[in-house]
């Protein structure tokens, strides 16, 4: 019975400990993960995103191999397109959709604004 009782009291530890983790990945409904990280801005996304890809034309140009030790059997153009693949997720596709609606719309009332400007004679 006390060792029943030391398993559950280590579980439970266990979980408080899982609970208390931040930054896990997160499970969705079809066994998919989702991991996010925070940034202060567009620019910064951008940063990332225009980093990511000064790396992958380091790697592929020939003079650096940036594989990791335990990552020795994947060719290094595996490992551009595993960060290329991640560069494409991390495109702000709904930032830079809002930004186009919205430029499209101020040049509306921009033209709009030109119009009943205009002096009528």
């Amino acid at each position: 019975m006390k060792t029943k009782k030391k398993k559950l009291q280590t579980l439970n530890e266990i979980q408080q400990l899982y609970e208390n983790l931040k930054g896990l990945p997160e499970p969705e409904p079809k066994g998919n993960y989702s991991v996010s990280f925070k940034v202060n801005n567009n620019y910064q996304v951008l940063n990332d995103i225009i980093s990511l890809l000064e790396v992958c034309a380091f790697a592929l140009d020939g003079n650096g191999m940036l594989l990791a030790p335990i990552n020795q059997k994947a060719t290094k153009e595996e490992s551009v397109c595993r960060v290329l693949e991640l560069i494409i997720a991390l495109m702000p596709d709904s930032q830079m959709h809002f930004m186009d609606i919205v430029t499209e719309k101020l040049a509306e009332l921009d033209v709009e604004e030109k119009e009943n400007a205009k002096p009528t004679n």
